[in-house]
């Protein structure tokens, strides 16, 4: 009972950006599929993103933020080491 009062008072769009953060989690391949992994990254900054400017309070911002510009980075660094 308690869990679902705690669950009405979270923000629809707070709400709607973890479940899309936990579905793109879901989606995660294997790192040996270089491409795949790379773009998955850069699935998971946007996701990152939305989550950062949903919540509430603004060290959680920055640190989505931060999660967001080094999955970027990561997966510059990806296609850096596997060019087409």
């Amino acid at each position: 009972m308690q869990e679902g009062i705690l669950a009405s008072l979270i923000p629809p769009a707070l709400k709607a950006a973890l479940n899309e953060l936990r579905r793109v989690r879901s989606l995660k391949p294997t790192e040996g599929d270089w491409a795949t992994y790379a773009d998955w990254r850069d699935q998971m900054a946007v996701v990152l993103d939305s989550l950062a400017a949903n919540l509430l309070h603004e060290t959680d911002q920055q640190q989505a933020r931060a999660e967001a510009e080094a999955a970027r980075e990561q997966a510059r660094a990806i296609r850096a080491r596997h060019p087409t």
